[in-house]
């Protein structure tokens, strides 16, 4: 049996030096199993063990070693001291990682002492100096880890519940938030899919029991709730389909989520303006709720009547919100967090009077003729010549299948639709159609790219910019009999009547006021707070959405089929609201919709981490599905969606996350460039580096689609060591490092900060890389003894997939002018770090949570910065692109410094370490008013000593956006985070 074992153990070694760690620890066990006496094989078991993460077993195998070995008067000083230096790193990483347990650790306290002492013993017989250093530093490590351990899980409990509300985003050097109240996209129900072209139904027949109860979807980036709607419609044919055993176990939840508190509250009267349409008591005033939920939903301008019922939902709803605990439906639920934000709005609203003249005035409605050429679309600076040129090809083939459709219809078929003269003799008539045949055809590509032919209310609504109401309410409206008349046959509307039906809208509606948010009274952009939205949209797309929404049933060629000239936007708006009500009637306790104010990454890690306080228990914390929109165009792609929101999916194959891609397409080569710039992965290598599978990876023209793995993984399914560290490096480099964006349609956002990074590594643990190559990895840069040969992007977004290819001349560049900020982490983190770090911090670094606080300056703005960061240089104050410098005025000034990071990250030697650093994340940005940031208690006091100042600058071009802020006049904000 010795022989055998001896033949396994080499045969376990070649599979140790190959990288096949599983194999070599099966090989080093069976050799263990056939001779058990020997205490070589637990001991090459234990290190195979180690580099696999498997800490517990390597501390049993380390132990049965060292219980073989201790009473050899002949042990190998050095292999003594191997055993114990891996003992006490096994030791540190199983009990950060939780599966090295006090019981554990109780059972093995006499050999991990004994085994402790005779390394000690032992150290005059050996020479090998970095061994020793390892020794020690790793049972110093121990010490601080167990002592730790004794205080209990309570205080990680309490830093996942902070770490959970860091900020991962760099801030926009202006705060004020985008508001969209009128979406563009085409009705979604996730239960069948991302769209009409991405079938993906939820099989909810086939979901067990206990599933069947938990069917959950979060919406991030709720917008105008089209796709709640449209879901709720779902789950409505969804259950009517089930058994009636099926049925009783039926409930579904629903988490709109938005960080536009606008878009909260809108969403909110619209819920609400269902729950009285389901309430009302005749069909009259249920028109009534109906017409106002179009004009609230679609219009610019309503009638006073649903006006007032409007404002009577608003007021209902300060009231039931007020209440304590909230008085709504049983079906309905804010967030007590949310409620607050909601509120100011509704005030706003019931307090603010505009003008239906002027927000009528700023409508700039876009009908199919007034489109933009799609050939000037494709040559907006910054386009993609490879996308141009593919999108090019597909407009000349649609062209010529159009042309060709033409000249294969019959002169009748062409009067009939208007595009011959009625009189004209065949001959006449075909050499009109030649002639003017790209103009035709340009008329077409524009009616087809609406899929539409105009409805008279076209015409009408381009005269007046608002729906023409329904018949049972168009009484109310005498001064649109001549002009709707006109319009219906045909005919341009006359002045006399125009004048008339405007003179009615202009006197008689009222603004639709919940398209309006705080920002329109922010004397910044409104110095005598009476501002108005832009609204640049063909709302009739919007119609035609619904429309298509509401026939999704029928065969394609009916459901596509364009509204007749004779439809109304109120038919199509009645038929989607009505079927949504009734879903809501006949779903009642069987679902729950709750509506969350705040970032998409940000309250889902507080689910993750029980950091939603303000939430009901019984919610749920993970997902069925989750469609986020667009917001992945604005916090780092699928980078973010990988980390911090497919972690929220429930486990099993159903599950996933999609997104689409909208502020900038024209960026893109393909999709591969799309993933590498915000990963610097390839969609191939997503799921081995971190264990996401890519569905459906064509996010430019279609959807991103992401599913769900159980973890952690087996390393064998993992990326390799060297691949890991390789990876990790591009990514933090480029987290110290920005690049240049330009405008939209080429608008390229990374704001991800070094909170973000630090969030991919405690990710990357539970995906199932061992805690030692992580700790290993920030022990280096912690250091600063970092060295690589890869290059940081600094050039224009996006980022070629060429340049994970570059590499310059091995440098050790300088990570010290971070380290603060990672102080601020990994304090504000630290009990809740699933790998051992303690050993790496810095002296002066701060371990302790309730020492990392929130500091406010008051900031001026710096002389010049809005002419920098006006829009039309391409740097928008609005770009996620703040940095916080903190320096010593007597050592250099900001300018000096900020302009020079790059080369000071390359090795630039001044300024010197701690005379200045930067914090990538910040807790509020107004350059022009106030900033405030994360900082030590301790580091302050020490900062006031030698008098240091703060400047906000942008990361792309090093701008200083405000005047110096000296330490001397910042204030305690608030002492801890909860």
């Amino acid at each position: 049996m010795r022989g055998n074992a001896a033949i396994l153990k080499e045969q376990g070694n070649v599979a140790f030096k190959a990288g096949q760690l599983t194999k070599a620890s099966e090989l080093y066990q069976r050799a263990e199993q056939a001779d058990p006496k020997d205490h070589v094989y637990p001991s090459n078991l234990s290190a195979a063990l180690y580099e696999l993460g498997d800490y517990k077993g390597s501390v049993d195998a380390v132990c049965r070693s060292w219980s073989l070995l201790q009473d050899c008067r002949d042990a190998k000083a050095d292999l003594v001291l191997r055993l114990s230096t891996r003992l006490a790193k096994a030791l540190c990483h199983g009990v950060r990682a939780g599966t090295i347990t006090r019981k554990i650790i109780d059972a093995y306290e006499t050999a991990i002492s004994q085994l402790r002492h005779a390394a000690t013993e032992r150290l005059a017989k050996v020479t090998n100096v970095p061994a020793i250093d390892d020794l020690t530093r790793s049972w110093e490590e121990w010490d601080v880890t167990q002592a730790e351990y004794n205080e209990g899980s309570q205080n990680a409990d309490d830093c996942l519940n902070r770490w959970a509300r860091l900020p991962l985003f760099c801030k926009p050097l202006d705060h004020t938030k985008e508001f969209f109240p009128i979406g563009t996209d085409a009705v979604i129900d996730l239960t069948e899919g991302w769209d009409f072209q991405s079938s993906y139904p939820l099989h909810v027949n086939k979901l067990p029991l206990d599933r069947l109860s938990q069917i959950a979807f979060l919406f991030g980036g709720v917008g105008d709730g089209r796709h709640v709607f449209g879901t709720i419609c779902g789950l409505h044919n969804t259950y009517k389909k089930l058994s009636k055993a099926k049925q009783a176990h039926f409930r579904s939840h629903i988490t709109m989520l938005d960080v536009h508190d606008g878009m909260i509250a809108r969403d909110l009267c619209i819920l609400m303006l269902l729950h009285e349409y389901n309430t009302a008591a005749s069909e009259k005033a249920r028109v009534a709720i109906s017409a106002t939920l179009m004009y609230t939903y679609l219009g610019a301008a309503m009638p006073s009547y649903c006006y007032d019922k409007l404002q009577g939902v608003i007021k209902d709803l300060q009231k039931r919100l007020a209440a304590t605990p909230p008085d709504l439906p049983p079906w309905l639920h804010v967030v007590a967090d949310t409620i607050p934000a909601v509120t100011r709005i509704l005030e706003y609203w019931t307090k603010t009077v505009k003008s239906t003249h002027e927000i009528l005035a700023a409508y700039n409605h876009t009908g199919l003729m007034d489109r933009p050429d799609p050939s000037d679309v494709m040559s907006s600076p910054g386009i993609n010549p490879e996308l141009k040129q593919a999108l090019e090809a597909g407009r000349m083939a649609k062209r010529e299948s159009i042309r060709n459709m033409i000249l294969g219809m019959s002169d009748a078929d062409l009067v009939r639709r208007g595009m011959l003269p009625a009189n004209a003799s065949p001959a006449a008539a075909r050499a009109f159609l030649e002639r003017d045949m790209d103009g035709i055809v340009d008329a077409m590509e524009r009616m087809m790219a609406g899929n539409r032919v105009p409805a008279f209310e076209e015409d009408w609504f381009r005269h007046t910019k608002v729906f023409l109401p329904p018949q049972e309410l168009f009484k109310a409206h005498p001064a649109f009999v001549q002009g709707r008349k006109e319009v219906k046959e045909g005919a341009q509307m006359s002045a006399a009547a125009e004048t008339k039906a405007i003179n009615h809208i202009i006197s008689d509606w009222k603004p639709n006021i919940t398209l309006f948010d705080l920002s329109h009274a922010d004397p910044r952009f409104y110095p005598d707070l009476d501002g108005y939205p832009t609204l640049d949209l063909d709302i009739f797309d919007t119609v035609n959405q619904l429309g298509e929404f509401v026939r999704r049933d029928q065969p394609e060629d009916l459901r596509l089929r364009p509204r007749g000239r004779d439809a109304l936007a109120w038919q199509t708006c009645d038929a989607f609201f009505r079927e949504v009500a009734a879903a809501l009637k006949t779903l009642g306790s069987r679902i729950q919709i709750e509506l969350i104010c705040g970032g998409l990454s940000e309250e889902l890690a507080k689910m993750r981490f029980n950091g939603d306080l303000t939430r009901p228990k019984e919610f749920p914390r993970k997902y069925t599905r989750m469609w986020l929109s667009n917001v992945p165009d604005y916090t780092h792609g699928p980078m973010n969606m990988s980390i911090y929101v497919a972690p929220n999916l429930q486990d099993h194959s159903q599950a996933a996350v999609a997104c689409n891609c909208l502020l900038n397409t024209g960026a893109w080569a393909n999709d591969a460039e799309f993933f590498h710039t915000y990963t610097f992965l390839l969609p191939g290598e997503f799921p081995r580096y971190l264990a996401c599978p890519v569905i459906d990876e064509h996010a430019i023209m279609g959807n991103l689609v992401l599913g769900v793995k159980s973890l952690p993984r087996p390393l064998s399914e993992l990326a390799t060591r060297d691949e890991l560290i390789t990876w990790l490096t591009r990514v933090l480099f480029n987290t110290f490092i920005h690049g240049h964006s330009l405008h939209a349609p080429t608008n390229v956002r990374l704001p991800h900060n070094l909170v973000a990074f630090f969030g991919l590594l405690m990710h990357l643990h539970r995906v199932g890389y061992p805690g030692h190559w992580l700790s290993d990895f920030m022990s280096r840069v912690l250091s600063g003894q970092l060295l690589s040969d890869i290059p940081p992007y600094d050039d224009v977004y996006p980022i070629p997939v060429s340049h994970r290819n570059r590499r310059v001349q091995p440098r050790r560049v300088r990570t010290d002018p971070w380290l603060v900020d990672f102080e601020n982490i990994i304090a504000t983190a630290y009990h809740a770090i699933p790998f051992p770090i303690a050993g790496a911090l810095p002296a002066d670094f701060s371990r302790s949570p309730d020492d990392i606080v929130v500091w406010e300056a008051h900031v001026q703005e710096a002389e010049f910065a809005s002419h920098r960061f006006a829009n039309f240089t391409g740097h928008s104050p609005h770009d996620p692109r703040t940095h916080l410098l903190f320096y010593r005025s007597d050592v250099a000034t900001a300018d000096r410094i900020t302009g020079d990071v790059r080369r000071i990250f390359e090795g630039k030697p001044t300024p010197a370490p701690a005379t200045f650093f930067i914090l990538t994340a910040q807790e509020y940005v107004q350059y022009e008013t106030c900033i405030r940031f994360r900082l030590s208690k301790t580091r302050y006091e020490k900062m006031k000593q030698e008098k240091w100042s703060m400047v906000a600058y942008r990361n792309d071009t090093g701008d200083v956006a405000t005047r110096p802020a000296p330490v001397s006049k910042w204030r305690l904000y608030q002492s801890e985070v909860v």
